[in-house]
């Protein structure tokens, strides 16, 4: 008679919680002589009259914690059988494969028009998104800490963030970061040409969205002029429709907009050539950039744009001398804070960008700093 040894039938049973019928299969026996085995082995069966598994229990462990069956069946020393049957029993909807394959939970959208406004700014910019079966998958690359965070807070109360250490094509390092997301973030699929009208006609969401696209594309300068501290708001970009969109809306909205063209397609950069023309929009104005700066802020996930917007609110238009040092010590913080030209090493760069909180970069640019 066939022989099995009595770890292998207690791991079987307890800790994989197959059923008699299930082990019996395995070993090519009938259900009775694993029945006799067990007995033999002074193996305990499992309460198959299980009260203590409610509607309650198993909604919690299966929908709150995302346990497998499986792993419900061995926490509650029950089988696979017995908690599939009362999960039925219960009107417990099965994830779908897709669903079960998902290693972290995707909390649905919002539907908040302004956040959604703000992320269609920034899909607008640097962030790319692809469909990945059920779900969307969306990931920037970048040297700056602040661009990582602002990814970071734009997207995890909805998934888990991931990195990595990548190349760009001039073969300098960046981090690329990435999430998965639920399918109500399918409006991220589509990059905007153009800035929807329901956007344009909502004044928080046009902010909301004009925050996002700036904390992807657009500069702050500071800079001297005279002998007087100074600041411009520009953007430089291919979207030629977006730009003109935006130039209108500020234009109707009391600010002294300017929109060129920058560059020609073709014109030979740094890295390469521009493949399409380039177009340049641009705030000089004193009063148009602090007051711009003041409504952005309340929008704004860069924590580097906004240390600079907040410095432009209160400092524009005063003596150089009173504000030089300053500045100079931000642009060395900004420095210390972008991989390839930090003092930090890269997989230590990588750790501040994967920090759960913001106490890094909050600790380099506000001391002060409360949201």
């Amino acid at each position: 008679m066939m022989e099995i040894d009595t770890e292998r039938l207690r791991e079987l049973y307890w800790d994989r919680g197959l059923s008699q019928r299930e082990i019996a299969k395995l070993f090519g026996v009938s259900q009775k002589t694993i029945h006799n085995w067990m007995k033999r082995f002074n193996i305990p069966r499992r309460q198959f009259n299980r009260p203590d598994i409610t509607k309650e229990v198993l909604e919690d462990l299966y929908l709150n914690k995302k346990l497998s069956m499986p792993q419900i069946a061995k926490k509650l020393n029950s089988t696979y059988d017995t908690i599939r049957k009362k999960m039925k029993k219960f009107g417990i909807k099965v994830r779908s494969m897709s669903e079960a394959k998902m290693k972290y939970y995707k909390r649905p959208f919002s539907g908040n028009p302004i956040e959604k406004a703000y992320l269609l700014g920034l899909r607008a910019g640097d962030i790319s998104a692809t469909k990945a079966c059920k779900q969307i998958s969306i990931m920037v690359g970048s040297t700056h800490l602040a661009q990582l965070e602002m990814f970071k807070k734009a997207f995890k109360n909805y998934s888990f963030i991931n990195a990595h250490i990548t190349r760009i094509k001039d073969g300098r390092k960046a981090i690329a970061m990435y999430c998965r997301l639920d399918k109500s973030f399918s409006f991220l699929l589509k990059k905007p040409k153009r800035i929807p009208k329901w956007v344009l006609d909502d004044i928080n969401c046009f902010y909301s969205f004009l925050a996002g696209y700036s904390d992807s594309e657009a500069c702050w300068y500071l800079y001297k002029s005279g002998d007087r501290f100074n600041a411009r708001f520009q953007i430089t970009s291919g979207d030629n429709i977006i730009l003109h969109q935006i130039c209108k809306k500020l234009t109707k909205l009391g600010f002294k907009t300017h929109l060129r063209l920058a560059h020609k397609k073709g014109y030979q950069k740094t890295f390469g050539k521009y493949n399409r023309d380039m177009y340049c929009l641009y705030i000089n104005r004193k009063e148009d950039v602090k007051k711009l700066a003041e409504v952005l802020l309340n929008f704004s996930h860069h924590l580097e744009k906004i240390w600079k917007m907040r410095f432009i609110a209160q400092n524009i238009g005063k003596d150089w001398v009173l504000v030089k040092d300053e500045i100079t010590q931000f642009k060395n913080r900004v420095k210390e804070t972008t991989l390839n030209k930090s003092s930090i090493q890269p997989q230590q760069f990588l750790l501040n960008a994967m920090s759960s909180e913001d106490e890094y970069l909050l600790k380099i640019f506000f001391q002060d700093y409360r949201q």
